[in-house]
């Protein structure tokens, strides 16, 4: 071989250079067999200039950092290189321009193709989807209509092996569960009509309607159900028809108090508390109505009209022997008394249990999956072994469906749990069960009757009271501060000093999980 026929060979980084891409890049290209090196010794590794240059002669750059992208048939495209860990070069092969490390130029040519489009229209997916990092299988990290971040995880049971089924399942998912969120806000639509009545203003906001033309300033309500029972009870029969443009200055401070003495007495059916939810509607749907709506000027409601959370009313928790003796009546439905034992044992609010759906329950390892919640911070933890083999039970002999998408919280009968009446549940199915303690039942100025959310309160009280940190309580419960728990501190004291103990275990408790075989 002369001096001439003697390749000139090129380092990692000479070629990364000459490619304009990082060194990681080439190295896998190398492991690809998309480039042909030299071996000199173990991790010495040199490539052939000409290797390099036959390459860069598949490129037909087209200005700064940017490809053509031709076929026949079609118009030409241009594909911007894509900037940071994900550059997009494209190669001349076998006639075709196939992004480089592709094997199926096919399906190559039209991910390109897909991609040159969003580009061009200066779209972006709402969703992007990721290996999980903890099991198999894969999850979608997606932004809500509110522009929120959110986590899903893909079900088990899809059986997605790879990233362009998990890719396929997202965009499917996404468009039924949150719709195209891509697509930008017609401006025209966010203007409403000045002559738009109280109720048709309370109707686009409890709908999500109003969030969705107004994105940057409104989030989606989870508890819009609630807000809007209590909007058609208490306030449309009395200002619902009116023109929202009259809720301005003593005028508006008017019809807002003709709201207000319509209410009924506080008493043993309508409390303070519902009082104040009332008033907390009408006053953010008049700040809403300022702005961003523009429909008045001002809210005519001052500084200091809403009343103060009544917080210092006495409130009560189930002890374990009274837990155990409602988990033992048979009297009350099976279903109910699952839910109360998983409140009462994995710290989960009402409705977070109401929403629990096969999918959330990674019953292999016993792990609970909290993506959506109240606070928006998705939380997960291993389950208490009683409730990860009460749940394993229920769902081979006794659960309504066992497909990802299905309520945990229903038996085969259909038979569910109603938020509004979950709390006279509870004490109704307690005094079935023979519990008698005069603090769960009582309603008055100076205590609450127990609800179904003490139950909550209870796991911190319990959990406190048995040696548990306030990490392991909060992981579970979401509380964002140690203050928090400091209000359940005294009776977790008491618990100790009185040596109530613990919890039974769910599977132990009832009995008809007791019974039933174990699942495998």
């Amino acid at each position: 071989m002369s001096a001439a026929e003697v390749p000139t060979l090129l380092s990692m980084r000479e070629v990364a250079k000459r490619l304009a891409v990082h060194p990681r890049t080439v190295r896998r290209m190398i492991k690809r067999g998309e480039i042909a090196v030299f071996r000199l010794g173990l991790r010495n590794v040199r490539v052939d200039a000409e290797v390099v240059t036959r390459l860069l002669a598949g490129l037909e750059p087209a200005g700064d950092a940017c490809m053509n992208i031709t076929d026949k048939g079609s118009n030409e495209l241009k594909l911007h290189r894509q900037r940071g860990r994900s550059k997009v070069w494209t190669a001349l092969i076998n006639g075709r321009e196939v992004p480089l490390g592709t094997t199926n130029e096919e399906e190559a040519k039209r991910a390109l193709r897909s991609l040159a489009a969003g580009h061009a229209s200066g779209s972006k997916r709402p969703w992007r989807v990721y290996p999980l990092p903890d099991r198999a299988g894969f999850g979608i990290k997606f932004y809500d209509r509110s522009g929120v971040r959110r986590l899903h995880r893909i079900p088990p049971t899809e059986d997605i092996n790879d990233v362009v089924g998990a890719e396929r399942y997202a965009s499917a998912w996404y468009a039924e569960h949150i719709g195209d969120g891509s697509k930008a806000v017609d401006t025209s639509q966010t203007t409403l009509s000045p002559s738009m009545t109280f109720e048709e203003f309370g109707a686009l906001w409890t709908s999500g309607d109003l969030a969705r033309r107004f994105q940057d300033h409104i989030k989606v309500k989870r508890s819009a159900e609630d807000d809007e029972r209590v909007l058609r009870l208490y306030v449309y029969p009395r200002v619902g028809a009116e023109r929202l443009a009259r809720f301005e200055g003593q005028c508006g401070l008017d019809l807002v108090e003709k709201v207000t003495a319509g209410l009924p007495p506080v008493g043993k059916t309508f409390s303070r508390a519902s009082r104040r939810h009332v008033l907390q509607a009408i006053h953010r749907l008049l700040v809403l109505a300022t702005y961003p709506a523009r429909l008045i000027r001002s809210n005519p409601l001052p500084k200091g009209f809403l009343p103060r959370a009544s917080s210092n009313r006495a409130k009560s928790y189930v002890y374990p022997a009274e837990d155990l003796a409602l988990l033992q009546c048979r009297t009350v439905p099976l279903v109910a008394r699952l839910f109360f034992g998983i409140l009462a044992r994995e710290g989960l609010r009402t409705s977070e249990a109401l929403e629990l759906t096969w999918a959330d329950v990674d019953l292999e390892r016993g792990v609970l999956v909290l993506d959506q919640n109240k606070t928006d911070e998705p939380r997960s933890w291993p389950l208490d072994p009683g409730s990860a083999s009460a749940l394993r039970i229920w769902k081979k002999h006794f659960a309504r469906s066992k497909g990802a998408s299905a309520r945990v919280m229903e038996d085969k009968s259909g038979g569910s749990i109603d938020a509004y009446t979950a709390a006279r549940l509870l004490r109704e199915s307690l005094q079935l069960a023979g519990v008698t303690r005069p603090q769960l039942f009582e309603s008055s100025e100076n205590r609450i009757a127990l609800r179904a959310h003490d139950l909550r309160a209870g796991f911190v009280t319990v959990s406190l009271a048995t040696g548990k940190t306030e990490s392991w309580v909060t992981d579970r419960t979401g509380h964002r501060s140690s203050q928090m728990l400091y209000l359940y501190r005294r009776q977790a004291r008491g618990h100790a000093e009185l040596n109530l103990g613990p919890y039974t275990p769910l599977d132990v408790a009832i009995p008809e999980l007791a019974e039933a075989p174990a699942s495998p």
